[in-house]
C-alpha cells in the first residue's frame, strides 16, 4: 500500500511539472520569382521567425526593400509554386516590421512542415509581388 501511495505521489508530481516547449528558428527569403505567378520585380525581403511550441507564439522580424506593401499575409498550407488562402495578416508599415502572433495547432504543424509562406502585395501586384516559403534554419 505504501509503495502504491509513493508511486501515485510520484506520478502526480510529474503531472504538475509544466511541459517543456521547443523553440524553433525559421526564415524566409522573399523574391518576385517565388510569387505565383512569378514576376520580374526587383523588390526583395527577408523574414526571421521564432516559434515557441509551449505558447504557440510566432515572433517575427521582417525587412524589405523596393516595395511599398499594401498587405503582408501568412498563407498556407502550400508548397512552393502552389497557392493557399491567407491565414493571418502581418501589420503593414515601414521596414522593419516585428511582433508576435499566436498560431493554431494546425497552423503550427504546417509551419514546422515548411508549408506556410508569406506574401507581400502591392498596388502593382495585387496577387503578390514577393513571396517566400518559411523554412526551418
Amino acid at each position: 500500500m505504501r509503495a502504491q501511495l509513493l508511486a501515485a505521489g510520484f506520478f502526480l508530481a510529474l503531472a504538475a511539472i509544466p511541459a517543456q516547449g521547443e523553440t524553433v528558428s525559421l526564415g524566409a527569403h522573399l523574391l518576385g520569382g517565388y510569387a505565383v505567378p512569378a514576376n520580374k520585380s526587383d523588390a526583395f525581403g527577408e523574414g526571421q521567425f521564432t516559434y515557441d511550441s509551449a505558447t504557440g507564439t510566432l515572433d517575427y522580424y521582417i525587412t524589405y526593400d523596393g516595395i511599398a506593401p499594401s498587405k503582408i499575409d501568412l498563407h498556407g498550407p502550400a508548397g512552393p509554386g502552389a497557392t493557399a488562402p491567407a491565414l493571418l495578416a502581418f501589420p503593414s508599415g515601414e521596414t522593419p516590421i516585428s511582433g508576435t502572433m499566436t498560431l493554431t495547432r494546425s497552423q503550427a504543424d504546417s509551419l514546422l512542415a515548411g508549408s506556410l509562406y508569406m506574401d507581400m502585395h502591392s498596388p502593382a501586384y495585387a496577387d503578390g509581388e514577393i513571396r517566400g516559403q518559411i523554412r526551418k534554419e
